[in-house]
């Protein structure tokens, strides 16, 4: 090596140069810094970098200096032929000296950029006992040959380079990976409609997002309730933060209070240690509070004083934790008729119903039928090996017409169903389950009664709807619905329902 580095400066150069390295993920970055120093160290005219392909056939290359570069760019060598391409399948590192007398010296670059190359000096790029590419230095600046030391720095060059390029490779496709999953999970949380109703929905929804209006979701279970409260929450200025989605029937309730506000350690039997709730796992975005008509009158108080102070205790503790969260409640029951039970707290039906917003139950919006199960669909293609390209026009006037009990929900079963069990390129009417109409004409009530016994009534149907739908499996009827299996065997003896 012709260089006046002694082996301590080489040493702390080595050291420095790792640290620069290994200080970012931007191959362009990687690859400026590997190939000045190659051409540095060695005191070459050029240097360039050449990575093989996802094959493993050709070298391309990556990064060059020199006027060239760009030229090069377009180029590929094939492996094993050239220098480089020797030196990439032997993997090991060749000093050629008088290149045209050499017999794997390969021409057609120095034809194609019009520069001569006298003497190289090449290093394969090896991780593990897999080759990822060459290293290669040309012309000695002063005339003279390349000599072993410039092999031997060039090959500490190499060791480094090649890792972390390949850890910038793996950064790369796990970035890429990444991407692709959050677009992914957008996709499953996406608003599909073109019905007049959900629009006004979705403008409504707009509207309140800009602000921290606590917001009231009402509607039948299965209507896209929580897609809202995120449709909401990725509108609004907490976009960034956390998203918290509590469903509040679903918790036990001996449970509910330590999931809610956390707990301090020794709170109860087994709470070894301090417990964040989801209030603190929010602060800074949104919770969404999903079934508030199931939660018990104690709980309620606490969540009042959340709801006006923004401030709480841990179960088992005694100092006040504040939170910057928005609140986003749902329920598919009428609170106004359980505050008159005393089943619901009456100033936190007043804190929550700030801002309402329906969500209308999908029978009344038919024109969101046809796209929303096109839209399932495309999830399904893609998920499957499949590829469905539509519904025959009987299976879809079966799902118009169908009245839907358990919403959005039930017609994303309905269309996963028949996919499985379609085998050609179209989902015709013998692939989707018996569909009939809910008893009394699905959404058909008479006018002529209360608000209340007119709940009533529809409550009724729609349940019986969906058992019927459900062979009265109350177990997969309550999976469908989205609601406990011990809440449904209530509303069925509440609502005197029987086969």
């Amino acid at each position: 090596m012709q260089t006046d580095i002694d082996p301590k400066k080489e040493l702390e150069f080595f050291y420095t140069f790792s640290q620069t390295l290994f200080s970012t993920m931007d191959q362009g970055k990687l690859l400026d810094i590997i190939i000045e120093t190659a051409k540095n160290l060695t005191h070459a005219e050029g240097s360039s970098l050449l990575l093989l392909d996802d094959a493993g056939q050709n070298l391309l290359f990556a990064h060059a200096t020199g006027e060239v570069s760009e030229e090069l760019k377009k180029l590929t060598v094939p492996l094993g032929q050239g220098i480089a391409g020797w030196v990439a399948r032997e993997r090991k590192p060749q000093i050629v000296n008088a290149a045209e007398q050499d017999e794997r010296w390969y021409k057609g670059i120095d034809e194609q950029t019009n520069f001569t190359t006298r003497s190289l000096l090449c290093v394969p790029l090896l991780v593990g006992d897999r080759t990822v590419g060459v290293i290669e230095v040309i012309n000695k600046c002063d005339g003279t040959n390349f000599c072993g030391e410039d092999q031997e720095i060039l090959l500490k060059v190499a060791s480094l380079a090649a890792t972390v390029l390949e850890n910038a490779t793996r950064y790369r496709r796990l970035e890429d990976r990444f991407a692709r999953l959050q677009q992914e999970v957008a996709g499953r949380y996406d608003i599909i409609a073109s019905s007049q109703a959900m629009g006004e929905v979705l403008n409504l929804a707009q509207r309140v997002a800009a602000g921290n209006t606590t917001v009231l979701l009402q509607g039948e279970n299965g209507t896209g309730k929580e897609l809202l409260a995120r449709y909401i929450h990725g509108q609004s200025p907490r976009a960034e933060s956390p998203f918290i989605a509590v469903n509040c029937a679903a918790i036990p309730l001996d449970l509910l209070e330590s999931e809610l506000f956390g707990y301090e350690k020794g709170a109860f039997t087994g709470a070894a240690g301090r417990r964040k709730g989801h209030f603190e796992a929010a602060d800074g975005g949104t919770i969404f509070l999903d079934e508030v008509g199931d939660l018990p009158l104690a709980v309620q108080a606490k969540i009042l004083r959340v709801v006006q102070e923004r401030e709480f205790l841990r179960l088992g503790g005694s100092e006040t934790v504040r939170v910057d969260v928005r609140i986003v409640a749902a329920t598919n029951q009428n609170l106004q008729e359980l505050v008159k039970r005393g089943r619901f707290r009456e100033d936190l039906y007043y804190r929550l119903n700030v801002f309402q917003i329906f969500l209308p139950p999908l029978r009344q919006r038919a024109d969101d039928i046809p796209v929303l199960a096109h839209h399932f669909l495309e999830r399904f293609n893609r998920e499957t090996t499949k590829n469905i390209s539509g519904f025959t026009d009987d299976a879809m006037a079966t799902l118009r017409e169908y009245a839907w009990p358990g919403n959005v929900r039930e017609l994303q079963n309905v269309i996963e169903r028949a996919m499985v069990l379609a085998t050609g390129r179209v989902i015709e009417r013998h692939h989707l389950p018996q569909m009939r109409p809910l008893p009394g004409g699905g959404s058909e009530i008479a006018p002529l009664v209360n608000l209340d016994d007119a709940q009533r009534r529809f409550k009724r149907q729609y349940i019986e709807g969906a058992l019927a739908a459900n062979g009265w499996n109350q177990r997969r009827t309550a999976k469908l619905l989205g609601i406990q299996p011990t809440y449904l065997s209530r509303l069925i003896k509440e609502l005197g329902i029987t086969k």
